[in-house]
């Protein structure tokens, strides 16, 4: 591979033994994996907005549960959870980089650079690819790796309950008597999509795809879903300093804890949000015109996502505890090894799959034949995993990622 020499330069120390991975990190990869599969493959692996008639079109039971499970157990809550894990490969990376180089920042924005590259190719085909947000928000948790453990625990803490979107709203409802700060056009913009999808070719979602990347920054803006990812970034990297899952058994106290304290907060928030809604129901509400009932509706749902993604992290890792569970969770760690790869491919299957380029089942098949759906495609990648892992050190994605990373080509085959 070529020769950059503001890389090459760097000095090398000696190197430690290569550390084994973490099977439980790998396994919540996988787990993370699969959420996110599963949360776009209900409604046809679009990624963006659509008519609204298109949601309310299967009102069957079937798949009124596949949509129930995805609003309750799947939306928001798995990209948080891969967010965490990227903090955390975050802290790993940059240990293992100072064992070897005496700046390891700067090979980790290298690194980041490269992922960047690959985020934009994959966004050409799928605007919502999470790498080309992840990658400036890295850059950022370089910044953040030099601040005390109280700092970033309390950063994490607002940015995860997204605490300054709500602040922001609050103020716009002052000013401007709603809480939207950033405005948008839902209606035209799902009919763009919608043709994109539906009638046009892969050059043509392509084009769009481009285009709408100012839609795509909006948004996260607009939800706060910057905040909220680099606030689990943040997260992630205090439980590598903290070493949570370097002895699990040892942090089986502190998992117990973080389990029962977000249960408890999951069904206070459900509680709560039952009771809003029944109210709002009785008196007939119009949230349009009230815009502190949207921002207080809005503020419930974020910390019911928090919660409900804490939940999971310490649920997977209590459960890893268990030698039965151990053995039923372990095949996810064959995609958490090869994330990237999977993250991928999964988008590759659904654009193929419902696209007018590819099969077209785009509205064809039902969000509860989708379900169907995301459990064979993700069995088909847990297959392909494990065949691969058994020839090779890493996924292909990664492989390359790697072999860019280091400038030079690492060994592939076992």
């Amino acid at each position: 591979m070529g020769n950059i020499t503001f890389l090459k330069s760097t000095a090398l120390i000696p190197a430690p033994l290569t550390q084994p991975r973490i099977l439980t990190i790998d396994v919540l990869r996988g787990f993370a994996l699969f959420g996110i599969l599963y949360a776009h493959m209900i409604f046809w692996y679009s990624g963006g907005p659509l008519p609204e008639k298109i949601y309310q079109a299967y009102i069957d039971i079937p798949s009124g549960i596949a949509i129930g499970l995805n609003f309750l157990f799947f939306n928001a809550k798995f990209f948080a959870l891969f967010s965490f894990l990227f903090g955390l490969s975050f802290y790993i990376q940059i240990k293992g980089l100072a064992a070897k180089y005496e700046n390891p920042s700067l090979r980790f924005a290298w690194r980041l650079l490269i992922l960047g590259v690959i985020g934009l190719i994959h966004h050409a085909f799928w605007r919502a690819d999470i790498l080309t947000i992840y990658v400036p928000l890295g850059f950022l948790l370089l910044f953040a790796h030099s601040l005390s453990n109280k700092t970033i625990a309390i950063l994490a803490a607002l940015l995860i309950l997204n605490v300054p979107t709500k602040m922001i709203e609050a103020i716009s409802i002052f000013i401007q008597g709603k809480p939207e700060f950033i405005s948008n056009n839902f209606v035209e913009n799902g009919a763009k999509y919608y043709a994109a999808i539906t009638q046009g070719s892969f050059a043509d979602v392509v084009a769009h795809n481009m285009y709408a990347m100012k839609e795509k920054i909006e948004y996260q803006m607009s939800s706060g879903r910057f905040f909220i990812t680099f606030g689990f970034f943040l997260l992630g990297m205090l439980a590598g300093r903290l070493q949570w899952f370097d002895d699990i058994e040892k942090s089986q106290p502190l998992f117990k804890s973080a389990w029962k304290k977000s249960g408890l907060l999951i069904i206070a928030v459900t509680v709560v949000g039952i009771v809003f809604g029944i109210t709002a129901n009785a008196l007939a509400v119009d949230f349009k015109n009230a815009p502190w009932l949207r921002w207080f509706g809005g503020s419930l749902f974020d910390l019911f996502n928090a919660s409900v993604t804490i939940f999971y992290i310490a649920c997977i890792s209590l459960l890893m505890l268990k030698s039965k569970w151990h053995v039923r969770l372990a095949p996810l760690s064959y995609i958490g090894k090869m994330a990237l790869t999977s993250y991928l491919t999964q988008s590759l299957f659904g654009v193929i799959l419902f696209f007018h380029f590819g099969l077209g089942l785009f509205f064809v098949t039902s969000p509860a034949m989708n379900a169907v759906l995301c459990l064979l495609v993700f069995g088909l990648q847990i297959a392909f995993c494990k065949f691969w892992l058994k020839r090779f050190n890493y996924g292909p994605v990664e492989w390359l990622w790697r072999s860019a990373t280091y400038l030079k080509w690492q060994p592939l085959k076992k």
